[in-house]
């Protein structure tokens, strides 16, 4: 009797504490966190946008898994890269309640669009990982945009020190007609002077991504010898090599380098328009690409990168250190800047609204906001709402190289400065099959200007000698001596 009283007492304990923590569950507090990407967007490669979603669903798990006191819950919009689109989809996005912020968009033109439509009633922060283009910066009017990754203007100034490493001159840089596009083409050709030789705007095509005549005509116009500089999105950069390929201008001496929409084309995604031929003549294209972030096993961002494997997501990134991984890691340090700034309210006693999101990102409300991400220490700059630099905390960026199925980093550039650089395989076979091309020292004289010098003063010195031999000839003739000093003219 004793025994049986014994077990219905156990059972009414478990009852009570499985009541206890369905009501603590439910007393816990759930905020509305909205994921603005391109989703199936023409722009960016399916292969990358499922890695972002993906990545905004592990980080939203993993760190939803270490929090008790509140919850945060996904809603998704696909803004596509349309600055149109994204402002139709933002209104929509305003409307939801208990949305405290947005994550994204990923482009700049949607950001643009997507930061205006929610400066409504209230206003939605929204913190990008992607959107670099410096207009973004106006805090004048965009009072609510945000950023864990750098403005244009790093890049800009990494793209001018690509320049003076690999020593390149009489540049062609090709571009669209959209924000990304337009103003780093602009800050590139201002840092880079001289250097660019050429700024060529690519029309759309009615169907593909630039007008594929135009772009005929402007390679068919270009000194293979100098380098092509890519400033656009992935789509475009796969019609341009797609293009090239087939006018047989990626084999030696061509030679590509290409700014961060450039490097996020996959070459793995062979289904469209560009086939493995093609993906194989690119190999040893260079451009820049964001810091791939820490993924060591002692890292914090290795939980991530393990929840992802375990739970089998979609679209895991190679875990290879040297492999891009086109701003994962933002990503991931995006989200965990809400959760951040959420602690930041729940510890200082603040009511967590958008306005409060708000006031704590831009500095004006309880904080600091400061932690350590995927990607170094994330902190934001309240006068710019970009990515704080400082000299612990320097703006990075990889130079990478195209491989049969990703881009590898081979060097480092942070603050504008090379810190390290890899030997590279050059496209085509020079200088020889498998042989690696070492970038030229702007500071050590180049080979080709020393040959020309010596083979100039040789030309010199012999042109010398035949006018003095001549002078000297007729001066002995003049003199009825001809052969005085030249036996072997005797008769």
């Amino acid at each position: 009797m004793g025994n049986l009283f014994w077990r219905y007492e156990v059972v009414l304990v478990v009852v009570v504490m499985v009541v206890l923590m369905e009501r603590g569950a439910a007393d816990v507090p759930t905020y509305k966190l909205a994921f603005l990407s391109p989703l199936s967007g023409a722009e960016i490669p399916d292969k990358l946008a499922i890695e972002w979603t993906s990545a905004f669903q592990v980080a939203l798990a993993v760190l939803n898994g270490e929090t008790q006191e509140y919850q945060f819950e996904a809603v998704y919009f696909d803004t596509a890269c349309d600055y149109q689109t994204s402002t139709v989809l933002s209104l929509n996005i305003s409307k939801q309640s208990g949305l405290i912020g947005a994550v994204g968009p990923a482009c700049s033109g949607a950001a643009i669009s997507a930061a205006r439509a929610l400066q409504q009633d209230p206003i939605i922060p929204l913190v990008s990982f992607a959107a670099t283009a410096l207009s973004l910066s106006d805090r004048g009017l965009f009072p609510n945009f945000f950023r864990t990754v750098y403005s244009d203007n790093y890049q800009a100034s990494a793209v001018a020190a690509s320049i003076l490493k690999f020593n390149m001159s009489k540049i062609t840089l090709l571009y669209t007609n959209d924000y990304y596009s337009s103003l780093l083409a602009e800050q590139i050709q201002v840092l880079s002077g001289s250097a660019i030789a050429k700024k060529q705007l690519l029309e759309p095509g009615s169907n593909s991504s630039v007008d594929l005549k135009q772009l005929e005509g402007v390679l068919n116009l270009i000194d293979p010898n100098n380098f092509v500089l890519l400033v656009v999105q992935p789509a475009v950069a796969e019609d341009i090599w797609t293009t090239a390929s087939n006018m047989r201008m990626t084999a030696y001496p061509w030679w590509y380098f290409g700014t961060d929409g450039t490097t996020a084309f996959d070459p793995s995604n062979v289904e469209g328009k560009i086939t493995e031929s093609t993906v194989a003549a690119l190999q040893g294209e260079i451009g820049l690409a964001p810091f791939e972030g820490d993924y060591s096993n002692t890292s914090i961002c290795n939980k991530f990168y393990q929840y992802w494997q375990i739970h089998g997501f979609a679209g895991l990134p190679a875990t290879d250190p040297n492999k891009s991984r086109s701003y994962v890691p933002y990503l991931i340090d995006t989200v965990a800047t809400f959760f951040e700034v959420v602690n930041i309210l729940i510890h200082s006693g603040t009511e967590i609204n958008p306005s409060t999101v708000l006031a704590t990102l831009n500095g004006t409300g309880p904080g600091p906001l400061q932690f350590k991400g995927c990607t170094g220490v994330v902190q934001i700059d309240p006068s710019t709402g970009s990515r704080f630099v400082s000299a612990d905390q320097p703006a990075i960026y990889d130079l990478v190289s195209l491989t049969q199925d990703s881009w590898e980093s081979k060097g480092r550039i942070e603050d504008g400065t090379f810190t390290t650089l890899q030997p590279l395989m050059r496209p085509g076979t020079y200088p020889a099959p498998n042989q690696e091309y070492i970038a030229p020292d702007p500071n050590t004289p180049h080979k080709k200007k020393n040959g020309a010098l010596i083979a100039g003063i040789t030309v010199l010195v012999a042109s010398i000698l035949v006018v003095a031999f001549a002078l000297f000839y007729f001066h002995q003739k003049r003199t009825k001596s001809p052969t005085s000093f030249f036996p072997m003219l005797q008769q």
